[in-house]
């Protein structure tokens, strides 16, 4: 009996140590990647002849600053889940576009903390301290396809989209016969779909909170535009420029061919995929077995 007692204390000390592990690997991965993309943007856009060591340097502690705030905007999340509501959802996307805001400026070589952005449905929204630039507020054209991707799984929700500051569609009819075959969420570009039922015992918060994980994952690897900043001095139209300085933001869905790359997987192995493995344990805040 000792023996027995003795290996169930051990099981869950490990599930606990293990659980703690994914904590940090979570957390680790949030924070090399905002040091990552604001480093490495920070010397594509260095002035001429500036020591790129310094500034990479520079560049990496601030983009990591900005990652913990990503990472923090993330685990915000989980209280929709704990609470069963969305009420936490504004609150953990304004951390999360804070932290983009931040790595964004690294990358950029802009001064700490003084642009800021922050995305609600089809527009970007750009303001700074600084008063010499303007407010913007542009259109993000990948939403288009985001919405008609979205809708075929469910209906427009007003009320979620308000409250999650995402657009959302969702389905509350979902029966037994049609439980295994539908889809529970879908999350794609700009726009997400959710099952808003309790029936069946779907626990909606979970997947609305997972899904819109996925969204902050789109909107994480769109800092990748930083390192294309260059190219914008070899457009010669003065009006295609403009275009895209003032009206238009260019969201690339880089997330796609990273998801991808990161392996669809089976319902056995599903959480192998980081992006997935990522949204669960954020949503669920516990141990996920991969």
């Amino acid at each position: 009996m000792k023996v027995i007692i003795l290996i169930l204390l051990l099981s869950f000390s490990y599930i606990e140590t293990y659980a703690q592990k994914q904590e940090r690997d979570v957390l680790l991965y949030n924070v090399a990647f905002g040091g990552i993309i604001a480093g490495v943007g920070s010397v594509i856009n260095k002035p001429k002849k500036s020591d790129w060591k310094k500034i990479f340097v520079k560049g990496f502690w601030q983009g990591s600053a900005g990652g913990l705030l990503n990472y923090t905007g993330k685990k915000t999340i989980y209280l929709n889940n704990k609470h069963q509501t969305a009420n936490y959802s504004w609150p953990s996307k304004i951390l999360h576009s804070a932290g983009l805001s931040i790595i964004e400026n690294a990358a950029l070589n802009e001064p700490f903390l003084q642009n800021w952005n922050i995305d609600y449905g089809p527009v970007r929204f750009d303001f700074s301290i600084n008063k010499a630039k303007k407010f913007k507020a542009r259109f993000l054209p990948a939403s288009i396809y985001s919405v008609i991707f979205a809708s075929q799984f469910g209906n427009f929700d007003f009320k979620n989209t308000l409250l999650s500051g995402n657009i959302v569609f969702s389905k509350k009819e979902i029966s037994s016969v049609s439980y295994s075959s539908t889809k529970l969420g879908v999350s794609y570009g700009r726009a997400l779909f959710f099952a808003n039922s309790s029936a069946l015992g779907i626990n909606k918060y979970l997947i609305l909170s997972h899904e819109i994980i996925h969204q902050y994952q789109y909107g994480d690897y769109q800092l990748l535009n930083t390192w294309l900043k260059p190219l914008e001095k070899k457009v010669k139209s003065k009006l295609i420029r403009n275009l895209f300085t003032n009206y238009i933001y260019a969201d690339i869905p880089y997330s796609l061919l990273s998801y991808n790359l990161a392996s669809r997987n089976n319902r056995q192995n599903y959480f192998r995929n980081f992006y997935e493995f990522e949204a669960q344990r954020f949503s669920t805040n516990r141990f996920v077995p991969r």
